[in-house]
Protein backbone atom coordinates (compact mmCIF):
# COMPACT_ATOMS: atom_id res chain seq x y z
CA UNK A 1 0.00 0.00 0.00
CA UNK A 2 1.14 2.97 -0.81
CA UNK A 3 1.99 6.31 1.65
CA UNK A 4 -1.29 8.14 0.05
CA UNK A 5 -3.26 5.56 0.85
CA UNK A 6 -1.45 5.31 4.52
CA UNK A 7 -2.17 8.50 5.36
CA UNK A 8 -5.80 8.90 4.61
CA UNK A 9 -6.48 5.88 6.57
CA UNK A 10 -4.79 7.48 9.35
CA UNK A 11 -6.89 10.19 8.67
CA UNK A 12 -9.98 7.92 8.57
CA UNK A 13 -9.11 6.30 11.86
CA UNK A 14 -8.96 9.29 13.78
CA UNK A 15 -11.97 10.86 12.53
CA UNK A 16 -13.73 8.04 12.88
CA UNK A 17 -12.83 8.02 16.52
CA UNK A 18 -14.52 11.39 17.16
CA UNK A 19 -17.06 10.57 15.28
CA UNK A 20 -18.13 7.43 17.68
CA UNK A 21 -17.20 9.65 20.61
CA UNK A 22 -18.93 13.17 19.30
CA UNK A 23 -21.51 15.39 20.88
CA UNK A 24 -24.61 16.42 19.50
CA UNK A 25 -23.91 19.97 19.75
CA UNK A 26 -21.40 19.44 16.86
CA UNK A 27 -23.84 18.76 14.87
CA UNK A 28 -22.17 20.65 11.78
CA UNK A 29 -18.39 19.32 12.19
CA UNK A 30 -20.24 15.99 12.25
CA UNK A 31 -22.00 16.50 9.11
CA UNK A 32 -18.71 17.60 7.56
CA UNK A 33 -16.57 14.76 8.93
CA UNK A 34 -19.55 12.26 7.09
CA UNK A 35 -18.85 13.84 4.40
CA UNK A 36 -15.22 13.63 4.83
CA UNK A 37 -15.36 9.55 5.60
CA UNK A 38 -17.74 8.79 3.06
CA UNK A 39 -16.22 6.28 1.03
CA UNK A 40 -16.24 5.93 -3.24
CA UNK A 41 -16.79 2.82 -4.89
CA UNK A 42 -15.22 2.31 -8.41
CA UNK A 43 -17.39 0.04 -10.36
CA UNK A 44 -15.34 -0.94 -13.62
CA UNK A 45 -16.91 -3.71 -15.82
CA UNK A 46 -19.48 -4.61 -18.46
CA UNK A 47 -23.40 -4.79 -17.90
CA UNK A 48 -23.09 -6.44 -14.58
CA UNK A 49 -21.72 -2.91 -13.42
CA UNK A 50 -23.78 -0.92 -15.52
CA UNK A 51 -27.32 -2.02 -14.35
CA UNK A 52 -26.24 -2.45 -11.04
CA UNK A 53 -28.68 -0.51 -8.28
CA UNK A 54 -25.93 0.13 -6.61
CA UNK A 55 -26.94 3.96 -6.00
CA UNK A 56 -30.11 2.43 -3.17
CA UNK A 57 -28.31 -1.15 -2.89
CA UNK A 58 -24.97 -0.19 -1.94
CA UNK A 59 -25.14 3.05 0.06
CA UNK A 60 -23.27 4.59 2.07
CA UNK A 61 -20.92 4.62 -0.68
CA UNK A 62 -20.57 7.20 -3.18
CA UNK A 63 -21.03 5.51 -6.26
CA UNK A 64 -18.73 5.65 -9.18
CA UNK A 65 -19.61 3.81 -12.74
CA UNK A 66 -17.08 2.95 -14.83
CA UNK A 67 -18.85 0.28 -16.63
CA UNK A 68 -21.29 -0.38 -20.12
CA UNK A 69 -22.91 -3.17 -21.52
CA UNK A 70 -20.96 -5.53 -23.74
CA UNK A 71 -17.80 -4.22 -23.06
CA UNK A 72 -14.86 -6.96 -23.49
CA UNK A 73 -12.47 -7.47 -21.03
CA UNK A 74 -10.07 -5.62 -23.21
CA UNK A 75 -12.45 -2.76 -23.39
CA UNK A 76 -12.67 -2.80 -19.38
CA UNK A 77 -8.78 -2.61 -19.56
CA UNK A 78 -8.76 0.21 -21.32
CA UNK A 79 -11.21 2.18 -19.30
CA UNK A 80 -9.07 0.89 -16.66
CA UNK A 81 -6.05 2.09 -17.67
CA UNK A 82 -7.61 6.08 -18.85
CA UNK A 83 -9.04 6.74 -15.29
CA UNK A 84 -7.34 8.65 -13.17
CA UNK A 85 -9.67 8.64 -9.92
CA UNK A 86 -8.43 7.61 -6.86
CA UNK A 87 -11.08 5.12 -5.03
CA UNK A 88 -11.85 3.97 -1.06
CA UNK A 89 -12.95 0.59 -2.91
CA UNK A 90 -13.15 -1.17 -6.15
CA UNK A 91 -15.48 -3.74 -7.96
CA UNK A 92 -14.04 -5.63 -11.09
CA UNK A 93 -15.66 -7.93 -13.38
CA UNK A 94 -15.85 -8.26 -17.26
CA UNK A 95 -14.96 -11.32 -19.71
CA UNK A 96 -18.34 -12.71 -20.81
CA UNK A 97 -18.67 -10.34 -23.59
CA UNK A 98 -15.62 -11.85 -25.15
CA UNK A 99 -17.46 -15.09 -25.79
CA UNK A 100 -20.85 -13.75 -27.03
CA UNK A 101 -21.58 -16.27 -30.15
CA UNK A 102 -18.71 -17.96 -29.43
CA UNK A 103 -19.78 -21.50 -27.76
CA UNK A 104 -17.10 -23.41 -28.25
CA UNK A 105 -14.11 -21.27 -26.45
CA UNK A 106 -10.31 -22.60 -27.19
CA UNK A 107 -8.11 -22.40 -23.90
CA UNK A 108 -5.72 -19.39 -26.01
CA UNK A 109 -9.03 -17.34 -25.67
CA UNK A 110 -9.63 -18.07 -22.66
CA UNK A 111 -6.16 -17.01 -21.13
CA UNK A 112 -6.34 -13.74 -23.05
CA UNK A 113 -9.29 -13.14 -20.80
CA UNK A 114 -7.22 -14.06 -17.65
CA UNK A 115 -4.69 -11.89 -19.10
CA UNK A 116 -6.84 -8.83 -19.60
CA UNK A 117 -8.14 -9.28 -15.91
CA UNK A 118 -5.42 -9.43 -14.00
CA UNK A 119 -3.68 -6.37 -15.83
CA UNK A 120 -6.76 -4.42 -15.14
CA UNK A 121 -6.73 -5.80 -11.46
CA UNK A 122 -3.29 -4.42 -11.18
CA UNK A 123 -3.76 -0.84 -12.35
CA UNK A 124 -6.64 -0.69 -10.02
CA UNK A 125 -4.47 -2.29 -7.18
CA UNK A 126 -2.78 1.59 -7.64
CA UNK A 127 -5.76 3.53 -7.43
CA UNK A 128 -8.08 2.01 -5.09
CA UNK A 129 -7.59 1.21 -1.73
CA UNK A 130 -9.22 -2.01 -1.64
CA UNK A 131 -10.52 -4.07 -4.74
CA UNK A 132 -12.89 -6.77 -4.69
CA UNK A 133 -13.20 -9.10 -8.00
CA UNK A 134 -16.66 -10.80 -8.99
CA UNK A 135 -16.38 -13.74 -11.21
CA UNK A 136 -19.81 -15.15 -13.34
CA UNK A 137 -22.55 -17.09 -12.03
CA UNK A 138 -23.94 -19.74 -14.09
CA UNK A 139 -25.83 -18.43 -17.25
CA UNK A 140 -28.01 -19.86 -19.50
CA UNK A 141 -28.31 -19.94 -23.32
CA UNK A 142 -28.01 -17.72 -25.41
CA UNK A 143 -25.32 -16.75 -23.49
CA UNK A 144 -21.71 -18.71 -23.14
CA UNK A 145 -22.13 -21.24 -20.34
CA UNK A 146 -19.15 -22.88 -21.14
CA UNK A 147 -17.06 -19.94 -21.86
CA UNK A 148 -17.94 -19.05 -18.16
CA UNK A 149 -17.42 -22.36 -16.95
CA UNK A 150 -14.00 -21.90 -18.28
CA UNK A 151 -13.25 -18.25 -16.97
CA UNK A 152 -14.56 -18.92 -13.80
CA UNK A 153 -12.14 -22.05 -13.37
CA UNK A 154 -9.47 -19.83 -14.63
CA UNK A 155 -10.21 -16.87 -12.49
CA UNK A 156 -9.66 -19.22 -9.02
CA UNK A 157 -6.43 -20.33 -10.65
CA UNK A 158 -4.79 -17.35 -11.38
CA UNK A 159 -6.45 -14.29 -9.27
CA UNK A 160 -5.40 -14.99 -6.26
CA UNK A 161 -3.83 -11.14 -5.09
CA UNK A 162 -7.26 -9.61 -4.47
CA UNK A 163 -10.53 -11.13 -2.63
CA UNK A 164 -13.00 -12.46 -4.75
CA UNK A 165 -17.19 -13.39 -4.88
CA UNK A 166 -17.56 -16.82 -6.08
CA UNK A 167 -20.99 -16.01 -7.52
CA UNK A 168 -22.15 -18.98 -8.33
CA UNK A 169 -22.20 -20.17 -4.98
CA UNK A 170 -25.16 -17.58 -4.59
CA UNK A 171 -26.93 -17.05 -7.81
CA UNK A 172 -29.64 -19.55 -8.71
CA UNK A 173 -31.82 -19.75 -11.64
CA UNK A 174 -34.58 -17.85 -9.98
CA UNK A 175 -32.11 -14.95 -9.46
CA UNK A 176 -31.50 -14.42 -13.52
CA UNK A 177 -33.44 -12.06 -15.41
CA UNK A 178 -32.66 -13.32 -18.80
CA UNK A 179 -30.57 -16.29 -18.59
CA UNK A 180 -27.89 -13.81 -17.86
CA UNK A 181 -28.81 -10.47 -16.12
CA UNK A 182 -29.65 -10.41 -12.82
CA UNK A 183 -32.83 -9.69 -11.19
CA UNK A 184 -33.22 -7.05 -8.25
CA UNK A 185 -33.47 -9.84 -5.79
CA UNK A 186 -29.99 -11.37 -7.48
CA UNK A 187 -28.59 -7.57 -7.46
CA UNK A 188 -29.96 -7.46 -3.94
CA UNK A 189 -27.66 -10.84 -2.88
CA UNK A 190 -24.59 -9.29 -4.52
CA UNK A 191 -24.77 -6.69 -2.94
CA UNK A 192 -25.07 -7.98 0.63
CA UNK A 193 -21.60 -10.06 -0.08
CA UNK A 194 -20.17 -6.87 -1.20
CA UNK A 195 -21.21 -4.80 1.88
CA UNK A 196 -19.98 -8.10 4.17
CA UNK A 197 -16.81 -7.76 2.95
CA UNK A 198 -16.08 -4.11 2.45
CA UNK A 199 -17.18 -4.09 6.17
CA UNK A 200 -14.02 -6.29 7.15
CA UNK A 201 -11.79 -3.59 5.08
CA UNK A 202 -13.51 -0.55 5.99
CA UNK A 203 -14.74 -0.29 9.74
CA UNK A 204 -16.33 2.93 9.98
CA UNK A 205 -18.95 1.91 7.13
CA UNK A 206 -21.66 1.02 9.48
CA UNK A 207 -21.29 4.46 11.18
CA UNK A 208 -21.60 6.64 8.45
CA UNK A 209 -25.91 7.76 7.32
CA UNK A 210 -27.37 5.90 4.44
Amino acid sequence: MNDFFLLKRLVYLVASFFIIHCDHKQKTNHEVLFAFLTPTLGMFGDSVMALWPAETQLKPFVIIKNAFPLRTSSDILEVVKNDKSRYTACLYNGGVNDYLGNFSPQDFEIRNTITNQLQSISLLLEKCEHVLVLNTWYVEFPWPSEAVLKINKSMKESIVTVPRIDSENYIKKSDLLDGGHLTDIGYSKMSKLTLEHFRTKIPWLDYLPR
